[in-house]
């Protein structure tokens, strides 16, 4: 049986909300979370992407090892840049080359056909070579996957960030709830904070679904 994370546990069993100034991911510790990491060739290799223009495109690459730790090694995040031009940079930083990429999940969003291209992001990447994976989630089903391997309700950790990895490090310890919110609301889109938690919650839900059932791919 899954375990729930403490901060899931707390909030079904005590109404217990997240403090630290309606903080997202409270239990988030950088002295915890974020290590020294680097790519392992032994190990598969994925990557999870959040679509952008004016906000910012974002790329992680995530590994997982045999202790099913989630190893996020490493992120690229750009605003007002094509398709084309992302595409390229993630194959020329994906460290293992594109073979050895066991999955890349995205925004569901990005199978959708724009009206003035006629495309969709999706296929675009797809005609750049990067075939990428989605399934549709919840915003909260995300979150919780993600408190859940940041501190279990055994207090263990499952998920460690590369130190490199600037932009996650400080979404993770200020992506927030609106003041005054209610239970149950969801933490603010704010064009900053959201866009590198979003692309952490495609990859775990993706993940989690992945041995499970079938997934859209394009």
């Amino acid at each position: 049986m899954q375990r729930a994370s403490r901060a899931g546990w707390e909030a079904e069993m005590l109404c217990k909300r997240p403090s630290l100034e309606n903080v997202v991911f409270d239990e988030f510790d950088p002295d915890i979370h974020v290590k020294p990491i680097d790519y392992d060739a032994n190990l598969a290799v994925y990557r999870t992407l959040d679509f952008g223009f004016v906000n910012p495109f974002v790329c992680l690459w995530i590994q997982v090892d045999q202790d099913g730790v989630v190893r996020v090694l490493d992120e690229y995040v750009r605003s007002r840049a094509t398709i084309d031009v992302h595409a390229a940079e993630i194959k020329q930083r994906t460290p293992s080359g594109e073979e050895r990429v066991a999955a890349t999940f995205c925004d569901p969003a990005g199978g959708s056909v724009n009206d003035v291209t006629g495309t969709s992001v999706v296929r675009e990447l797809r005609t750049l070579g990067i075939v990428t994976r989605y399934c549709r989630s919840g915003i909260l089903e995300g979150i919780e996957l993600v408190r859940r391997a940041i501190c279990s309700g055994d207090g263990k950790s499952t998920l460690v960030i590369s130190s490199r990895c600037q932009r996650l490090i400080e979404a993770m310890q200020c992506y927030h709830y609106p003041e005054k919110s209610t239970a149950g609301e969801l933490p603010l889109k704010d064009g900053l904070y959201d866009h590198p938690i979003d692309a952490l919650r495609y990859f775990f839900v993706n993940y989690k679904r992945s041995s499970k059932t079938t997934s859209r791919r394009y």
